[in-house]
């Protein structure tokens, strides 16, 4: 009866590590597969995901994707990829998704000086005194990564727009269970949001502290206004992508972000960006 009992519960655990998560025009993303890719990455990374397995399966998705795309196009056909994929088999697929990726975003991508010299003087207090050709290198990776970030959310949305993705259902909804967090919460209300990433050692997050206890005040039943502590939220502040602080993150009644500032943002600015998002 013992073997029958233990027999029963492997075939169980077995059983749900094999279980399909999603679907991507045919192609199956496991459970096993997705802890396996997960494995693979940095610890830092896997503690940031380790809690959000929904958002990981949607990395894996968007990379299958990516694959897909790049298959489509014939890259794998092209002499010197070939020859980059003879040489590294065991990182082929991530060959094909880098290569697509330059081709179709990174080599596209143009900052201009006009653009850095704004951003350094809107963010001149967190610059420590350092000058415009010191910073520049920075401000320039700072600009060029949004845009990348920017460029990829929409390549992504055409991508999944032309795709047939089926989710299990079950398991997202045993997954949403699992977790949460405040933002997620506010959400859920239908209402705009403004989240502010900021920290008690800096100054311009100093300077957003009366003017989000304000907005809290002033619109509570009409619109979600968050203050987030980088320091006690870094797993959100990782999945936000937060580089510069402070950040507020704008989100419209159906949860979509729908627009971010990265240093201090004047009150009339942020009523701007919450009317966009659906104020009224």
């Amino acid at each position: 009866m013992k073997r029958i009992i233990f027999g029963l519960i492997i075939a169980a655990f077995f059983s749900a590590f094999a279980q399909t998560l999603a679907e991507v025009n045919g192609k199956k993303i496991s459970l096993k597969f997705l802890r396996q890719e997960l494995e693979k990455l940095p610890l830092a990374q896997q503690e940031d995901f380790i809690e959000d397995y929904p958002r990981f399966l949607e990395e894996l998705i968007n990379q299958e994707l990516l694959l897909q795309e790049a298959l489509r196009q014939k890259l794998d056909t092209i002499s010197e990829i070939k020859f980059r994929i003879t040489q590294n088999k065991p990182i082929r697929n991530q060959i094909l998704i880098d290569e697509l990726l330059n081709r179709k975003i990174r080599s596209k991508i143009i900052v201009t000086e006009e653009e850095m010299i704004k951003y350094f003087k809107d963010n001149r207090e967190q610059m420590r005194g350092l000058t415009y050709q010191q910073t520049k290198p920075q401000i320039y990776q700072t600009l060029a990564k949004q845009k990348e970030t920017d460029a990829l959310k929409t390549y992504f949305a055409e991508l999944r727009k032309k795709a047939n993705i089926t989710y299990n259902k079950n398991w997202l909804k045993n997954e949403e269970k699992r977790m949460s967090n405040p933002i997620k919460q506010v959400l859920k209300s239908k209402l705009p949001t403004m989240v502010d990433f900021g920290s008690d050692n800096c100054l311009p997050c100093i300077q957003m502290k009366p003017i989000v206890a304000e907005l809290q005040k002033e619109y509570k039943d009409k619109a979600n206004i968050l203050l987030l502590d980088v320091d006690e939220y870094p797993d959100l502040t990782r999945k936000y992508q937060i580089v510069v602080i402070p950040t507020q993150i704008f989100f419209d009644t159906s949860g979509n972000e729908t627009y971010r500032h990265m240093g201090f943002y004047p009150k009339a600015d942020i009523l701007t960006q919450l009317r966009k998002a659906g104020l009224k």
